[in-house]
């Protein structure tokens, strides 16, 4: 059967992934990744032509010492995009540019040059788009793989979940949370999660085995390629650290406590024969550490230079923690319970799930607990107009793993319960993977002088008189002019402002006539009924 071998969850996962496709890029960010990409794919360059931004500088990129432009974002998404950028140029020769234009030109937010050429830009982006159904398709295998691996026992090699429930638990991710929907984009948090998820997959499996040198030298390497994709990554890497530090074996004497002796059970673990294991697994990630720097360098003058420092937002850590993780857990705009169902089931399973595997299991929990505290108190912690929470989407994964507890065991109100949250995340996955976020941004957020009005989501350009007009009541009872700089998270992000919540404006985007749908959009241009977004 399809849902008990590894190849099998791919294509499952691949053929989901390309049902909902939207067939575009969707958000500047994932422009300039693509722009990073073709430079990288036609020129060997990392330089980009900037997109201007709303005060006419280049967005998410910064001039450097030389004059050219360069992103802000880790360059491994943008590699990762390079097959698929080699895929679209391909097709370019045996599709006509009119007719790529024909077929891909919606009336949406489109960021590809006017004039000729733009059918073939538009089929290259289109392709590119596709690197995240790759992805999750990837993920989910891999999440399969560490279930199946983690499922047979210590002792006599008895397995403790079948494949089926590590079939369904890869499955719960790919279509029960809001992976489906994210793997329609090119962002950069879903390739991330895959080379984080793949250095805690080294690192635990087989269980029991001793760890060789080739295998934690590879877990650095997946680790320091998420450093590569995402430098904010490295706020889970302690999990990974620990994770290695727990599996260096002991050899020919007796462990000294770590909770008495922590600096000397630490060095016993890392001193002898280990210390080549630990050298091989830090190797990659001194690479990584040497390349940034020197590419800081390089462009602009000095090692702890970055082009996300030239942003106007800055590097800030300025939402109180108390609000980021109340708008992460329980807010209306941006749960992980109602984003993501399915990580319920890990949460349901974590307890089983620890017995056995209590150093995998304490180690997932210092990724997933420091990355969400982390970014509870980032200035942008909502991570913007997207589907759901994206600065932790990796937390997902994680979650994922322990899942294979809960789904492989108990009697029929627990199978119930499972088929429950599994539906209930499936239908609000295909709904997120309805509409393009963008254009539901611009059809509710760019109308100021439209009931309802809007309220301040982030960044300068919407705080733009041209844009906000808050009020509130005073204490005479007349509406006055309410300072929106001054909302404290999450009020200030208008994704939780109720009244223009995604939860029902997607409905009537659909209403109206609006997807985002490759396929459904394909047939409404048919028939001449395709919406545009003005």
């Amino acid at each position: 059967m399809l849902l008990r071998s590894a190849p099998g969850i791919f294509f499952i996962t691949l053929f989901l992934c390309l049902l909902t496709t939207g067939g575009h890029l969707f958000s500047p960010d994932e422009e300039v990744m693509f722009r990073v990409t073709e430079s990288i794919a036609t020129r060997a360059r990392l330089d980009v032509e900037p997109l201007a931004g709303p005060d006419g500088d280049g967005f998410a990129s910064r001039r450097g010492t030389n004059g050219r432009e360069y992103a802000q974002y880790g360059v491994g998404n943008s590699l990762a995009g390079v097959p698929f950028y080699w895929a679209g140029s391909l097709a370019s020769f045996a599709i006509p540019d009119t007719t790529a234009r024909r077929l891909l030109d919606f009336k949406t937010t489109l960021y590809a040059p006017e004039g000729a050429g733009r059918g073939h830009a538009l089929l290259k982006r289109a392709f590119v788009s596709l690197t995240g159904a790759a992805i999750a398709a990837l993920t989910a295998m891999l999440i399969f793989m560490f279930c199946r691996g983690l499922s047979v026992g210590r002792r006599n090699h008895e397995p403790l979940y079948g494949d089926a429930a590590a079939g369904i638990t890869a499955l719960a991710y790919a279509g029960a949370t809001m992976a489906l929907p994210h793997a329609r984009t090119f962002f950069s948090e879903p390739l991330a999660t895959l080379c984080l998820l793949w250095s805690f997959y080294l690192l635990s499996i087989p269980v029991g085995r001793m760890l060789s040198l080739a295998r934690v030298t590879a877990a650095g390497a997946a680790l320091a390629l998420a450093f590569f994709t995402r430098l904010d990554t490295v706020f889970a890497a302690p999990g990974v650290a620990l994770l290695l530090l727990w599996r260096l074996p002991v050899r020919g004497q007796t462990p000294i406590a770590a909770s008495r002796h922590p600096i000397a059970a630490f060095h016993q673990r890392v001193s002898g024969s280990n210390a080549i294991l630990v050298a091989g697994f830090g190797a990659p990630i001194l690479f990584f550490l040497i390349w940034q720097l020197s590419m800081n360098a390089l462009h602009f003058g000095h090692p702890f230079s970055s082009a996300y420092a030239d942003q106007p937002e800055g590097i800030n850590f300025s939402t109180p923690i108390a609000a980021g993780l109340y708008g992460f857990l329980f807010s209306i705009g941006k749960s992980l319970f109602l984003f993501s169902p399915a990580i319920l089931l890990g949460l349901f399973g974590w307890n089983r799930f620890s017995g056995p595997y209590r150093a995998l299991a304490i180690s997932l929990a210092v990724s997933i607990i420091l990355k969400l505290a982390v970014h509870s108190t980032w200035q942008n912690w909502a991570g913007g107009w997207c589907w759901g929470p994206r600065h932790v989407f990796l937390i997902h994964a994680l979650l994922m793993i322990p899942a294979v507890a809960f789904i492989g065991g108990g009697g029929l109100p627990r199978r119930l319960f499972i088929d429950a949250v599994l539906i209930a995340g499936f239908v609000v996955q295909i709904y997120g993977a309805s509409q393009s976020f963008i254009d539901y941004y611009i059809l509710y957020y760019r109308t100021p002088y439209e009931q309802p009005q809007a309220y301040v989501l982030y960044g300068p350009e919407d705080l733009a008189p041209s844009f906000i007009q808050a009020t509130a009541i005073g204490p005479d009872g007349e509406s006055v002019p309410y300072p929106v700089q001054a909302m404290p998270a999450p009020i200030s992000d208008s994704i939780y402002v109720p009244q223009n919540s995604q939860w029902y404006r997607y409905a009537e985007m659909w209403n109206d006539g609006y997807t985002d749908n490759l396929w459904l959009r394909m047939l409404q241009r048919s028939r001449g009924k395709e919406q545009p977004i003005e």
